[in-house]
């Protein structure tokens, strides 16, 4: 599997795994928010190398 999808995939995974336990523990702490922003930074790279792949 190429890098940038990996790294997407990787920024998902996270993002969800953070939505299920917060909602198990039903709060949101500053981990879980640590982790979505993680997740998102992952995916954002994730496109920018795609994107940069192509040239």
């Amino acid at each position: 599997m190429e890098q940038w999808k990996q790294s997407i995939l990787v920024g998902v995974f996270l993002i969800i795994l953070a939505l299920a336990f917060s909602a198990a523990r039903n709060e949101m702490s500053i981990l879980m928010v640590f982790v979505i922003i993680l997740g998102v930074v992952d995916i954002i790279f994730g496109l920018y190398r795609k994107k940069n792949e192509k040239k």
